[in-house]
């Protein structure tokens, strides 16, 4: 039998376990990248850290330019890992030619990461709430420190997706996927040896403009003429999550 103490937010997650030691965490370096400067990992990124990205507003400036009917319909922003160091729709200046993605997302990102809280203090006057310290004093959880909220995780099997359809209490500009593990490519098929095309979309795709905004996560791979997905053993584990500050 376990012993110890665990924090649970409102959705029933637990956010501090004294067995798992969970840290307070929070969302820093929030930056919105140009197009021509959507750089994989961003800047102050270090080992451990989760890189969270979001569209800017709105799929206004999200545009194909590539026809890939596998992505569905107009207006969705995907937001993942693209090739050459770069986030997924990033102008890649020429580079790669034979591989524009598919997408350009000319407004940019917004990009954050969560790292350990460094700056929760002894409360100051007036200031009430519950702080869990360990041996040396240290805090390892404090409800005075707003962090991050988890929305949705899960793993996906290759061939398959998940959707989200936040409470319209949230501000969808405020939610963010994880990106790491995420990836998005489209390898040419090769005329003289009749290999197809990949298109492969292990990726978020935000709908900010529908009536209910949604968000879709995908795990799939496409071939040239192949409408369906392709199945196999490979695993993506994504999280949602949204900012409360």
């Amino acid at each position: 039998m376990s012993y110890g103490m665990q924090v649970l937010n409102s959705d029933g997650r637990t956010v501090f376990h004294t067995d798992e030691e969970y840290a307070s965490t929070q969302i820093s370096n929030i930056t919105t990248s140009a197009y021509t400067a959507m750089t994989y990992p961003p800047s102050n990124y270090a080992a451990g850290d989760l890189i969270l990205a979001r569209p800017v507003a709105n799929a206004n400036g999200a545009r194909e330019t590539r026809t890939h009917s596998t992505f569905g319909t107009p207006g969705y922003v995907p937001i993942a890992i693209g090739p050459a160091n770069k986030f997924y729709g990033a102008d890649m200046s020429n580079s790669y030619t034979w591989n524009q993605y598919g997408f350009d997302n000319t407004t940019g990102i917004v990009h954050a990461l969560v790292k350990k809280h460094t700056s929760v203090g002894a409360p100051s006057s007036g200031e009430y709430g519950l702080d869990v310290l360990d041996s040396s004093g240290a805090i390892l959880f404090s409800n005075r420190a707003s962090g991050l909220r988890i929305l949705a995780s899960g793993t996906l099997t290759l061939g398959t997706e998940a959707t989200y359809t936040p409470p319209a209490s949230l501000n969808f500009s405020k939610i963010y996927g994880v990106m790491n593990g995420t990836y998005v490519i489209n390898h040419p098929g090769i005329a003289f040896t009749g290999l197809p095309s990949h298109f492969i979309q292990v990726a978020y795709h935000f709908y900010p403009d529908l009536s209910t905004p949604k968000i879709l996560i995908r795990h799939k791979m496409f071939q040239t003429g192949n409408t369906t997905s392709q199945t196999g053993t490979g695993t993506f584990t994504y999280m949602l999550m949204y900012d409360p500050n």
